[in-house]
């Protein structure tokens, strides 16, 4: 699964840089859609509408109607993030600066990202679903391609899978259900909840002397 998830990061960050200003036009009309109304109520009229496109041809553009132009969403918003992600992941210094730049990244997007409160709030049984049981392991497979080039800077190799996943992890349990002791908005907050619990936690135990 493993060479799977590394294909998948390397197809939507490609796609995300490739997509002609067509496809952007229409990703783009259905973010707007899906975060006013969610992605259950969304038609493929409504994008059309707001990119100002006839209907037929944003079935032209996304084979498959509604399901296709969502799963485009998902895959540029992923694209996205991981291009924009990566250059300040490269530019960490140390372990801790790494973990603080990913955690506040990710919690952040869970937080703020208008499309993602929409979901959540209004298809949260169509999301939840796939972060649970056997379905969290692509989205582990997919979280450990994405950070094994940036935690490969401070970890062995047989470290950074266990590393990608209690980050994942975290990141996905304080996102869907934030905690009250910890404002993930307060940088000092979240450097103080890195180097206290994360950093120890995915830092390989030093060989006895």
């Amino acid at each position: 699964m493993t060479g799977t998830a590394a294909a998948l990061v390397d197809e939507w960050t490609t796609g995300y840089r490739d997509a002609d200003a067509p496809e952007r036009r229409l990703v783009e009309a259905a973010r707007a859609c899906i975060a006013r109304w969610g992605l259950r109520k969304t038609t493929l009229e409504d994008i059309a509408r707001e990119a100002g496109v006839a209907r037929a041809t944003a079935y032209r553009a996304f084979p498959g109607g509604k399901d296709r132009l969502a799963e485009a969403v998902l895959c540029h918003e992923a694209g996205r993030l991981f291009t924009d992600y990566d250059a300040a992941l490269s530019t960490a210094g140390t372990l801790e600066d790494l973990l603080v730049v990913g955690v506040t990244g990710a919690l952040a997007i869970m937080a703020d990202d208008e499309v993602v409160r929409s979901v959540l709030a209004h298809d949260a049984d169509l999301v939840l679903p796939h972060f649970a049981f056997h379905h969290l392991d692509r989205f582990l497979d997919v979280a450990t391609e994405l950070c094994r080039p940036h935690l490969g800077r401070f970890l062995p190799d047989d470290a950074v899978r266990p590393a990608a996943d209690l980050l994942a992890r975290v990141v996905l349990s304080l996102g869907f259900r934030p905690a009250a002791w910890l404002d993930t908005r307060d940088p000092a907050a979240v450097r103080r909840f890195v180097s206290t619990y994360l950093v120890p936690a995915v830092r390989p135990p030093k060989e006895p002397i």
